[in-house]
């Protein structure tokens, strides 16, 4: 009985000092630099509870929560969430969780899940779960002021999300084991059935691609416009300390602006006010807050119309995840294979569309009140370069149309090469007969003179034979040459 209660009783408390560790880690990350910041600054006139106040609001907005404004300035509700700072706070869930799956050993040496491991797992995120949460909440009911109150609802909520989405990372996380000589390796996405496996970590490539697509274009603009940066940040004069803590928060703010930037190059169009609009046909915008970051936001006026092949950017990556998806379900069945295709598009665009949502919001009731991606103008274009690229990739890698493209050129070469062959080989021919008829005839025509030749011998010879002369001559020879011993006889009788 005790074993049991052990058992069941470990989880939950490595849960709850999970959390514990994770929302100690998160207030030190946003208070210390607000109290350096406050000591610093010379010319302010904020405490230090206003600044530890001022980093809790802070935090509930990078857990994805709102809160309520009433400066005169701004008034209203801020629901803009910080990419960066909710990137760092889900980091730290993840590796809080990580630690506690490790400790709980839901693997054998084998590979294998051992048992009972679920149920100690589940136990323990879901105790993670609530303490964050609920420690969110007593956070977010700390930070009220008179010009500033956090929404708890909205911080249990986002609070709750972050721990769970954080922690599955960090579990899963906790899973993977490198293969030795004795033990088998263990990976994450290869404990899922097949092809979901496959279909996860071609999504994970794709987005991942696209998300460092907006990050490459924010970058590139941000050094195209160091100028104007430089102009806004001698306005602010924020000293050396306040300076840091501004870079700080334009770096929790880049990834949402990368987000941002990834609308804009998939045909969406991005707003960052009322009655403004920044998209590849151009680019209206209004008052902006005085952060010198966005000063790298392109200037009112329409765009070239080369800015359309910028749509070729976001292709890419999505294009390198559906190749990768081919060839690892390649040796699945039909079925297998006709889900991974179908399922690939789906999850990559439910991911961009998700992306696109959570970087929305709002700075107050006034101009800045819609802030982010047009939902209506990003869902029909990030569905075509999607489905689109897939679908191009598929009929490239995975058809018969690169064999047969490749049989049919080679046919058509050996065609050219076998008539090339013919070309030159009657080229030869015709260059050996040539001399060949050229020395027939020579020999001809010698042949010609000599047969005239003999003939004119011949007739001379005849000629000379019917000559009396001749005929005397031989008959003297005859007879000069019948002398005894010469072994002819003369005859003297006629």
């Amino acid at each position: 009985m005790s074993s049991t209660a052990d058992s069941i009783a470990t989880p939950l408390v490595r849960g709850v000092l999970g959390a514990l560790t994770s929302l100690g880690i998160a207030i030190a990350a946003v208070v210390v630099p607000a109290l350096a910041a406050q000591v610093a600054g010379t010319a302010s006139t904020a405490t230090a509870l206003d600044a530890i106040i001022i980093s809790l609001n802070l935090l509930i907005l990078g857990h994805g929560g709102g809160i309520m404004l009433s400066t005169g300035v701004i008034d209203g509700a801020v629901t803009l969430t910080p990419f960066g700072l909710l990137a760092l706070l889900m980091l730290l869930s993840a590796v809080a969780m990580r630690k506690v799956g490790r400790a709980l050993r839901p693997v054998r040496d084998d590979g294998l899940l051992r048992t009972g491991a679920l149920r100690d797992v589940g136990s323990a995120l879901g105790m993670y779960t609530l303490v964050y949460a609920i420690g969110l909440a007593v956070l977010a009911s700390i930070g009220r002021s008179a010009d500033s109150s956090p929404m708890v609802t909205s911080a249990v909520v986002s609070g709750a999300m972050v721990a769970v989405t954080g922690g599955l990372i960090g579990l899963l996380w906790s899973v993977r084991r490198e293969p030795t000589e004795t033990v088998p390796g263990v990976r994450v996405l290869d404990l899922l059935p097949a092809p979901y496996g496959d279909i996860a970590r071609s999504a994970l490539i794709a987005v991942t691609g696209l998300l460092g697509v907006g990050v490459a274009i924010v970058v590139v603009t941000l050094l195209l416009s160091v100028p104007a940066q430089s102009a806004l940040f001698d306005a602010l004069a924020p000293g050396p300390v306040g300076g840091l803590v501004l870079t700080l928060v334009q770096l929790a703010l880049l990834p949402l602006l990368a987000v941002w930037a990834l609308t804009v190059v998939l045909g969406g169009t991005v707003g960052v006010g009322t009655a403004t609009g920044i998209s590849l046909t151009g680019a209206e915008t209004g008052v902006l807050p005085a952060l010198p970051m966005l000063g790298a936001l392109p200037s009112p006026g329409p765009f070239p119309g080369w800015a359309w092949a910028l749509m070729i950017l976001p292709a890419i990556p999505v294009a390198l995840g559906a190749v990768r998806l081919v060839r690892d379900v390649a040796d699945l069945a039909q079925r297998d294979r006709i889900t991974a295709w179908v399922a690939y598009p789906v999850v990559v665009i439910v991911s961009l569309l998700l992306l696109a949502g959570l970087s929305t919001g709002g700075i107050g009731d006034g101009r800045l009140v819609h802030l982010g991606p047009q939902m209506s103008t990003l869902a029909l274009p990030a569905i075509g370069i999607v489905v689109l690229t897939t679908a191009l990739v598929l009929g490239v890698l995975a058809t018969p149309l690169i064999p047969r493209t490749r049989d049919a050129y080679r046919s058509v070469r050996e065609r050219i090469e076998a008539a090339e062959r013919t070309e030159r080989g009657g080229d030869v021919a015709d260059s050996a007969d040539l001399p060949d008829s050229a020395g027939s005839a020579a020999t001809d025509a010698e042949d010609a003179d000599a047969e005239a030749a003999g003939e004119d011998v011949a007739e001379e010879d005849v000629e000379g034979a019917l000559e009396p002369d001749a005929w005397a001559l031989d008959v003297e020879d005859t007879a000069d040459s019948s002398e005894p011993g010469s072994g002819f006889s003369r005859r003297t009788d006629r």
